[in-house]
């Protein structure tokens, strides 16, 4: 990615590494793994905020602007649906076929996981094989373990704050 020059990023420090939000404007385009090859950018995105707050267990979900490319038809529809997963839960590739619209689509529900260029905002860490494994992760399945835990322990803790908040 970054061949434009309208295209700049920004990083942060995770749990799951350092991460880097690939932004043209106001929209994030990419989170990356490893560093983009493009510009640094001068200011910190709100993408970056959020995930920053996503990290601390602040946030449950995304409202920044994305624009995962020219993407149409299957894809769209299941990066759409894919976003409704909630805080937390998991869902079948199976599963998320039938919701795009195609319920015997789930290898291509996995390939669209698999080119999926905004992880952790596009939750694709939530899909799962239907008999309960992990299946793949772009950023590996030791980072999926990871996201889906921290996921669970925030989770817990919003539905039972500690006392005296």
């Amino acid at each position: 990615m970054c061949m434009h020059t309208s295209l700049s990023y920004t990083s942060l420090d995770t749990p799951i590494g350092r991460i880097y939000a690939v932004t043209e404007g106001v929209a994030v385009v990419e989170i990356a793994f490893e560093r983009p090859l493009c510009p640094e950018a001068d200011q910190e995105h709100a993408a970056l905020r959020q995930l920053r707050e996503y990290f601390n267990g602040e946030r449950f979900s995304f409202d920044v602007e994305i624009n995962p490319g020219r993407i149409s038809g299957f894809y769209a529809a299941v990066y759409r649906v894919l976003r409704e997963i909630p805080y937390a839960a998991t869902c079948s590739y199976k599963e998320l076929a039938q919701r795009a619209g195609s319920p015997s689509a789930a290898r291509a529900v996995g390939q669209a996981m698999s080119k999926n260029p905004i992880p952790v905002i596009l939750p694709c860490h939530r899909v799962i094989a239907s008999d309960g494994t992990l299946g793949g992760y772009t950023g590996g399945i030791g980072v999926k373990e990871k996201l889906l835990a921290l996921e669970k322990r925030y989770e817990s803790a919003r539905h039972f704050p500690a006392t005296g908040k």
